[in-house]
Protein backbone atom coordinates (compact mmCIF):
# COMPACT_ATOMS: atom_id res chain seq x y z
CA UNK A 1 0.00 0.00 0.00
CA UNK A 2 1.55 3.40 -0.45
CA UNK A 3 1.00 5.81 1.74
CA UNK A 4 -0.79 8.90 1.11
CA UNK A 5 0.74 12.58 2.74
CA UNK A 6 3.11 13.48 5.35
CA UNK A 7 2.12 16.80 6.58
CA UNK A 8 0.52 18.60 3.75
CA UNK A 9 0.85 22.24 5.27
CA UNK A 10 -2.58 23.67 4.49
CA UNK A 11 -2.67 27.13 3.36
CA UNK A 12 -0.59 28.45 6.55
CA UNK A 13 2.02 30.91 6.41
CA UNK A 14 4.46 29.28 8.43
CA UNK A 15 6.51 31.23 11.05
CA UNK A 16 9.77 30.01 12.91
CA UNK A 17 9.64 27.11 15.02
CA UNK A 18 11.76 27.05 18.15
CA UNK A 19 14.63 23.85 19.09
CA UNK A 20 13.09 21.00 21.04
CA UNK A 21 14.95 18.86 23.19
CA UNK A 22 16.45 15.53 21.64
CA UNK A 23 17.42 12.28 22.27
CA UNK A 24 18.93 9.67 20.07
CA UNK A 25 18.09 6.71 17.54
CA UNK A 26 20.02 3.76 17.50
CA UNK A 27 19.51 1.92 14.20
CA UNK A 28 21.19 -1.40 12.62
CA UNK A 29 20.40 -4.10 10.47
CA UNK A 30 22.27 -6.78 8.84
CA UNK A 31 20.53 -8.55 5.50
CA UNK A 32 22.00 -11.01 3.05
CA UNK A 33 20.22 -9.34 0.42
CA UNK A 34 22.33 -5.93 1.29
CA UNK A 35 25.26 -5.21 -1.41
CA UNK A 36 28.20 -4.02 0.57
CA UNK A 37 29.45 -0.35 -0.44
CA UNK A 38 25.63 0.55 -1.60
CA UNK A 39 24.29 4.00 0.11
CA UNK A 40 21.68 3.81 2.21
CA UNK A 41 19.73 6.51 3.15
CA UNK A 42 17.64 8.03 6.07
CA UNK A 43 15.40 10.59 5.15
CA UNK A 44 12.83 12.32 7.45
CA UNK A 45 10.06 14.48 5.54
CA UNK A 46 9.26 16.33 8.30
CA UNK A 47 12.53 18.57 9.12
CA UNK A 48 13.94 17.39 5.56
CA UNK A 49 16.91 15.91 7.08
CA UNK A 50 18.79 12.86 5.25
CA UNK A 51 21.14 10.80 6.84
CA UNK A 52 23.42 8.31 4.76
CA UNK A 53 26.05 5.59 5.38
CA UNK A 54 27.29 2.55 3.69
CA UNK A 55 26.76 -1.30 3.73
CA UNK A 56 29.28 -2.70 5.28
CA UNK A 57 29.88 -6.76 5.65
CA UNK A 58 25.71 -6.96 5.03
CA UNK A 59 25.33 -4.32 6.94
CA UNK A 60 24.81 -0.84 8.34
CA UNK A 61 24.04 1.40 11.22
CA UNK A 62 22.57 4.79 12.00
CA UNK A 63 22.93 6.66 15.25
CA UNK A 64 20.97 9.66 14.77
CA UNK A 65 19.75 12.27 17.37
CA UNK A 66 15.60 12.64 17.51
CA UNK A 67 14.39 16.11 17.82
CA UNK A 68 10.74 16.45 19.79
CA UNK A 69 10.30 12.95 18.96
CA UNK A 70 9.59 10.27 16.59
CA UNK A 71 8.34 10.57 12.94
CA UNK A 72 7.97 8.88 9.65
CA UNK A 73 11.08 8.12 7.94
CA UNK A 74 12.05 6.99 4.13
CA UNK A 75 14.95 3.91 4.34
CA UNK A 76 16.31 2.86 1.40
CA UNK A 77 19.64 0.90 0.40
CA UNK A 78 20.78 0.77 -3.27
CA UNK A 79 19.83 2.95 -6.56
CA UNK A 80 16.57 0.59 -7.41
CA UNK A 81 15.56 -0.02 -3.47
CA UNK A 82 11.62 -0.49 -4.41
CA UNK A 83 12.47 -3.36 -6.83
CA UNK A 84 15.17 -5.09 -4.19
CA UNK A 85 12.61 -4.61 -1.56
CA UNK A 86 15.06 -2.73 0.29
CA UNK A 87 13.55 0.15 0.77
CA UNK A 88 10.32 1.29 2.91
CA UNK A 89 8.25 4.29 4.65
CA UNK A 90 8.93 3.89 8.77
CA UNK A 91 8.16 5.15 12.09
CA UNK A 92 11.27 5.72 14.32
CA UNK A 93 11.69 7.35 17.46
CA UNK A 94 14.46 7.48 19.92
CA UNK A 95 15.46 4.21 20.80
CA UNK A 96 17.24 1.04 19.76
CA UNK A 97 15.45 -0.75 16.40
CA UNK A 98 17.45 -3.82 14.96
CA UNK A 99 16.42 -5.12 11.51
CA UNK A 100 16.86 -8.83 11.00
CA UNK A 101 16.68 -10.15 7.09
CA UNK A 102 16.42 -12.89 5.75
CA UNK A 103 17.05 -12.32 1.79
CA UNK A 104 13.46 -10.50 0.59
CA UNK A 105 14.13 -7.09 1.68
CA UNK A 106 12.52 -5.19 4.50
CA UNK A 107 9.09 -6.32 4.03
CA UNK A 108 9.75 -10.03 5.70
CA UNK A 109 12.37 -8.63 8.08
CA UNK A 110 12.53 -8.63 11.46
CA UNK A 111 12.41 -5.91 13.94
CA UNK A 112 13.62 -6.03 17.13
CA UNK A 113 14.34 -3.86 20.20
CA UNK A 114 12.61 -0.89 22.38
CA UNK A 115 8.94 -0.27 22.97
CA UNK A 116 8.62 1.56 20.06
CA UNK A 117 9.57 -1.30 17.50
CA UNK A 118 6.96 -3.68 18.74
CA UNK A 119 4.59 -1.48 18.58
CA UNK A 120 5.00 -0.88 15.08
CA UNK A 121 5.19 -3.97 14.07
CA UNK A 122 1.69 -4.43 15.81
CA UNK A 123 0.23 -1.69 14.24
CA UNK A 124 2.07 -2.98 10.57
CA UNK A 125 0.24 -6.46 11.93
CA UNK A 126 -3.16 -5.40 13.36
CA UNK A 127 -3.72 -2.71 10.47
CA UNK A 128 -3.07 -5.30 7.38
CA UNK A 129 -6.62 -5.87 6.75
CA UNK A 130 -7.31 -1.68 6.94
CA UNK A 131 -4.31 -1.15 4.53
CA UNK A 132 -5.11 -4.12 2.02
CA UNK A 133 -9.07 -2.22 1.80
CA UNK A 134 -7.47 1.17 0.99
CA UNK A 135 -5.28 -0.80 -1.84
CA UNK A 136 -8.97 -1.91 -3.15
CA UNK A 137 -9.97 1.46 -2.54
CA UNK A 138 -7.46 3.00 -4.73
CA UNK A 139 -8.39 0.17 -7.45
CA UNK A 140 -11.79 1.15 -7.42
CA UNK A 141 -11.45 4.68 -7.59
CA UNK A 142 -9.88 3.85 -11.32
CA UNK A 143 -12.50 1.24 -12.29
CA UNK A 144 -14.85 3.92 -11.42
CA UNK A 145 -12.79 6.44 -13.70
CA UNK A 146 -13.18 4.28 -16.40
CA UNK A 147 -16.90 3.40 -15.46
CA UNK A 148 -17.74 6.79 -16.05
CA UNK A 149 -15.59 7.67 -18.92
CA UNK A 150 -17.58 4.61 -20.89
CA UNK A 151 -20.49 6.41 -19.43
CA UNK A 152 -21.87 3.33 -16.95
CA UNK A 153 -24.06 3.79 -14.93
CA UNK A 154 -24.75 0.73 -13.75
CA UNK A 155 -21.23 -0.07 -12.89
CA UNK A 156 -20.94 3.89 -11.58
CA UNK A 157 -23.55 2.97 -9.17
CA UNK A 158 -21.87 -0.71 -8.05
CA UNK A 159 -18.72 0.74 -7.97
CA UNK A 160 -19.56 3.59 -5.60
CA UNK A 161 -21.64 1.42 -3.20
CA UNK A 162 -18.56 -0.55 -3.19
CA UNK A 163 -15.95 1.85 -2.01
CA UNK A 164 -18.71 3.58 0.05
CA UNK A 165 -18.89 0.57 2.13
CA UNK A 166 -14.73 -0.41 2.26
CA UNK A 167 -14.59 3.22 3.11
CA UNK A 168 -16.44 3.00 6.29
CA UNK A 169 -14.52 -0.16 7.03
CA UNK A 170 -11.25 1.63 6.82
CA UNK A 171 -12.79 4.56 9.26
CA UNK A 172 -13.89 2.31 11.73
CA UNK A 173 -10.88 0.30 12.35
CA UNK A 174 -8.61 3.41 11.93
CA UNK A 175 -10.53 4.91 14.33
CA UNK A 176 -11.20 1.95 17.03
CA UNK A 177 -6.94 1.41 16.83
CA UNK A 178 -6.33 4.91 17.52
CA UNK A 179 -8.96 5.06 20.64
CA UNK A 180 -7.14 2.00 21.63
CA UNK A 181 -3.55 3.56 21.13
CA UNK A 182 -3.19 6.97 22.13
CA UNK A 183 0.13 6.87 23.80
CA UNK A 184 1.60 5.56 20.89
CA UNK A 185 3.92 7.45 18.66
CA UNK A 186 2.62 5.33 15.38
CA UNK A 187 -0.60 6.19 15.97
CA UNK A 188 0.42 9.65 14.54
CA UNK A 189 2.19 8.15 11.91
CA UNK A 190 -1.28 6.53 11.40
CA UNK A 191 -2.89 9.65 11.09
CA UNK A 192 -1.09 11.46 8.99
CA UNK A 193 0.32 8.65 6.50
CA UNK A 194 -2.23 6.09 6.39
CA UNK A 195 -5.69 7.74 7.66
CA UNK A 196 -4.98 11.18 6.10
CA UNK A 197 -7.96 11.24 3.02
CA UNK A 198 -10.66 9.33 5.49
CA UNK A 199 -10.34 11.31 8.31
CA UNK A 200 -12.17 14.68 8.28
CA UNK A 201 -9.99 17.44 9.70
CA UNK A 202 -11.84 18.00 12.77
CA UNK A 203 -11.61 14.20 13.38
CA UNK A 204 -7.59 14.64 13.10
CA UNK A 205 -7.57 17.70 15.38
CA UNK A 206 -9.76 16.16 17.52
CA UNK A 207 -7.11 12.55 17.97
CA UNK A 208 -4.22 15.27 17.59
CA UNK A 209 -5.64 17.07 20.68
CA UNK A 210 -6.23 13.58 22.60
CA UNK A 211 -2.75 12.50 22.03
CA UNK A 212 -0.63 11.52 25.12
CA UNK A 213 2.87 9.97 25.88
CA UNK A 214 5.12 9.16 22.57
CA UNK A 215 2.30 10.49 20.03
CA UNK A 216 3.32 13.69 20.92
CA UNK A 217 6.26 13.37 18.95
CA UNK A 218 7.45 15.20 15.58
CA UNK A 219 4.57 14.35 13.25
CA UNK A 220 1.83 15.54 15.67
CA UNK A 221 3.78 18.74 16.46
CA UNK A 222 4.23 19.60 12.59
CA UNK A 223 0.15 18.30 12.09
CA UNK A 224 -0.72 20.39 14.72
CA UNK A 225 0.89 23.60 13.85
CA UNK A 226 -0.51 22.84 9.72
CA UNK A 227 -4.20 22.26 11.03
CA UNK A 228 -4.31 25.04 14.20
CA UNK A 229 -1.24 27.11 13.68
CA UNK A 230 0.23 25.91 17.20
CA UNK A 231 2.30 23.15 18.20
CA UNK A 232 0.83 23.11 21.21
CA UNK A 233 -2.67 20.96 22.39
CA UNK A 234 -4.69 23.76 23.63
CA UNK A 235 -8.06 22.07 23.78
CA UNK A 236 -9.87 22.10 27.15
CA UNK A 237 -6.84 24.28 28.56
CA UNK A 238 -7.00 28.04 30.23
CA UNK A 239 -6.57 30.54 27.41
CA UNK A 240 -3.43 32.58 28.22
CA UNK A 241 -4.42 36.13 28.93
CA UNK A 242 -2.99 38.59 26.96
CA UNK A 243 -2.56 42.50 26.47
CA UNK A 244 -2.47 43.81 23.05
CA UNK A 245 -2.90 47.30 21.69
CA UNK A 246 -5.52 48.87 19.46
CA UNK A 247 -4.99 51.52 16.17
CA UNK A 248 -5.60 54.23 18.26
CA UNK A 249 -3.07 53.06 21.54
CA UNK A 250 -5.62 51.34 23.42
CA UNK A 251 -4.59 48.18 25.27
CA UNK A 252 -7.43 45.42 25.43
CA UNK A 253 -6.74 42.07 27.09
CA UNK A 254 -8.77 38.83 26.58
CA UNK A 255 -9.95 39.27 29.93
CA UNK A 256 -11.49 41.75 29.17
CA UNK A 257 -14.40 39.77 26.83
CA UNK A 258 -14.87 36.62 29.92
CA UNK A 259 -18.42 35.63 29.93
CA UNK A 260 -18.20 35.90 26.17
CA UNK A 261 -17.57 32.86 23.22
CA UNK A 262 -14.08 34.53 21.45
CA UNK A 263 -12.31 33.66 18.32
CA UNK A 264 -9.01 34.73 18.88
CA UNK A 265 -7.80 35.18 15.54
CA UNK A 266 -4.03 35.67 14.26
CA UNK A 267 -3.62 37.19 11.04
CA UNK A 268 -1.28 39.21 9.06
CA UNK A 269 -1.85 42.07 6.01
CA UNK A 270 1.31 40.35 3.98
CA UNK A 271 -1.05 36.96 4.82
CA UNK A 272 -2.71 35.83 1.82
CA UNK A 273 -4.81 32.75 3.34
CA UNK A 274 -5.46 34.88 6.01
CA UNK A 275 -7.01 37.46 3.74
CA UNK A 276 -8.86 35.07 2.06
CA UNK A 277 -10.62 33.74 4.82
CA UNK A 278 -11.93 37.67 6.40
CA UNK A 279 -15.46 37.08 4.28
CA UNK A 280 -16.05 33.91 6.26
CA UNK A 281 -15.02 35.98 9.65
CA UNK A 282 -17.84 38.64 8.71
CA UNK A 283 -20.35 36.88 7.85
CA UNK A 284 -19.65 35.02 11.02
CA UNK A 285 -19.39 37.99 13.74
CA UNK A 286 -22.76 39.68 11.63
CA UNK A 287 -24.32 36.40 12.39
CA UNK A 288 -23.28 35.48 16.07
CA UNK A 289 -22.23 39.62 17.36
CA UNK A 290 -25.14 39.54 19.30
CA UNK A 291 -25.62 36.35 21.00
CA UNK A 292 -22.26 36.59 23.25
CA UNK A 293 -19.69 36.34 20.87
CA UNK A 294 -17.00 38.10 19.32
CA UNK A 295 -13.82 38.02 17.20
CA UNK A 296 -10.41 39.53 18.80
CA UNK A 297 -8.12 40.01 15.70
CA UNK A 298 -4.29 40.47 16.48
CA UNK A 299 -2.12 40.82 13.49
CA UNK A 300 1.46 40.04 12.74
CA UNK A 301 2.32 43.11 11.25
CA UNK A 302 5.21 45.46 11.89
CA UNK A 303 3.99 48.54 9.73
CA UNK A 304 1.08 50.06 11.04
CA UNK A 305 0.68 51.77 8.15
CA UNK A 306 -0.11 49.10 5.84
CA UNK A 307 -2.11 47.15 8.79
CA UNK A 308 -4.20 50.14 8.73
CA UNK A 309 -4.41 50.03 5.06
CA UNK A 310 -5.69 46.40 5.52
CA UNK A 311 -8.21 46.79 8.05
CA UNK A 312 -9.57 49.65 6.18
CA UNK A 313 -9.82 47.74 3.32
CA UNK A 314 -11.42 44.74 4.55
CA UNK A 315 -13.73 46.56 6.93
CA UNK A 316 -13.37 43.98 9.98
CA UNK A 317 -15.63 45.56 13.01
CA UNK A 318 -14.39 43.86 15.63
CA UNK A 319 -11.58 44.65 17.38
CA UNK A 320 -8.68 44.65 15.87
CA UNK A 321 -4.96 44.24 17.75
CA UNK A 322 -1.05 44.43 17.28
CA UNK A 323 1.76 45.33 19.19
CA UNK A 324 3.66 46.03 15.60
CA UNK A 325 6.16 43.38 16.48
CA UNK A 326 5.99 40.76 13.85
CA UNK A 327 6.20 36.89 14.61
CA UNK A 328 7.62 38.40 18.16
CA UNK A 329 4.47 39.57 18.65
CA UNK A 330 3.65 38.38 22.62
CA UNK A 331 0.05 36.57 22.34
CA UNK A 332 1.43 34.92 19.29
CA UNK A 333 4.46 33.83 21.38
CA UNK A 334 1.91 32.76 24.24
CA UNK A 335 -0.19 30.65 22.13
CA UNK A 336 2.51 29.06 20.52
CA UNK A 337 1.76 30.19 17.17
CA UNK A 338 4.02 28.80 14.61
CA UNK A 339 1.70 29.58 11.18
CA UNK A 340 -1.20 32.18 10.42
CA UNK A 341 -3.76 32.21 9.75
CA UNK A 342 -4.64 30.55 13.37
CA UNK A 343 -7.57 30.65 15.45
CA UNK A 344 -8.61 29.48 18.81
CA UNK A 345 -12.06 29.45 20.42
CA UNK A 346 -12.55 30.45 24.00
CA UNK A 347 -16.06 29.74 26.02
CA UNK A 348 -16.93 32.17 28.79
CA UNK A 349 -15.43 30.26 31.23
CA UNK A 350 -11.75 31.13 29.56
CA UNK A 351 -11.34 27.78 28.10
CA UNK A 352 -9.85 27.16 24.46
CA UNK A 353 -12.25 24.33 23.04
CA UNK A 354 -11.37 24.44 19.84
CA UNK A 355 -8.35 25.78 17.79
CA UNK A 356 -8.03 25.87 13.92
CA UNK A 357 -11.59 26.14 12.60
CA UNK A 358 -11.02 26.77 9.20
CA UNK A 359 -13.14 26.01 5.92
CA UNK A 360 -10.02 23.67 4.76
CA UNK A 361 -12.47 22.74 2.01
CA UNK A 362 -13.64 25.86 0.35
CA UNK A 363 -17.42 27.20 1.39
CA UNK A 364 -17.82 24.37 3.86
CA UNK A 365 -18.23 27.01 6.74
CA UNK A 366 -16.67 25.03 9.53
CA UNK A 367 -16.70 28.00 11.96
CA UNK A 368 -20.50 28.96 11.22
CA UNK A 369 -21.50 25.10 11.81
CA UNK A 370 -18.98 24.71 14.76
CA UNK A 371 -20.44 28.07 16.97
CA UNK A 372 -24.26 27.18 15.58
CA UNK A 373 -24.46 24.29 17.69
CA UNK A 374 -22.54 26.15 20.69
CA UNK A 375 -24.65 29.63 20.37
CA UNK A 376 -28.28 29.19 20.21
Amino acid sequence: MMKKSIVPFLGLTVLSMGAFAQDKLELTAKMPDLVNGEVVYLWNPIDKGTDSTYVKDKSFSFSKPMKGGGSTFILASGKDSEKTGLGMIIYLEAGKMHIQGNGTGFKDATMTGDAFVSQWVALEKGMKETYDNISKLDELSLEFAEASKLGDEAAVKSIGAQSSILRQKVIAAGKNWLDSHLSWGSSAYLVNAVLSEMLTEQEKLDYLNKFTGNAKNQLTTAMLASFSGSSEQWVNKQAPNFFQPDANGKVLSLDNFKGKYVLVDFWASWCTPCRVEIPELKSVYEKYKDKNFTILSISLDKDKEKWMEAMNHEQMSWPQLSDLKGDQNSAAKAYKVLGIPANFLVDPSGKIIAAGIRDYNPGSKALDKFLSKLIK
